[in-house]
């Protein structure tokens, strides 16, 4: 079963980093501007997401209608 996870993580893993490229270019292809905080925004998500599951207790699903809202404010 082992070999199952690994497949599962590696596809999410591979579409999390196609939609941040797919964010990146769309950026650059519509505004021309290279927009470096997608990376930071995206580590803070990750770190929140992290913290809220960890120190509340929360299923990281719950976490994430937690998470979610506050970095659609931020961004």
């Amino acid at each position: 079963m082992d070999w199952a996870n690994a497949i599962l993580q590696g596809t999410l893993l591979g579409g999390l980093y196609a939609l941040f490229a797919a964010g990146l270019s769309l950026i650059f292809g519509v505004m021309r501007l290279v927009n470096i905080a997608h990376g930071d925004l995206i580590v803070l998500a990750a770190y929140l997401g992290l913290t809220a599951s960890t120190a509340l207790g929360l299923h990281p699903l719950v976490a994430l209608v937690l998470v979610v809202p506050a970095m659609f404010a931020i961004g």
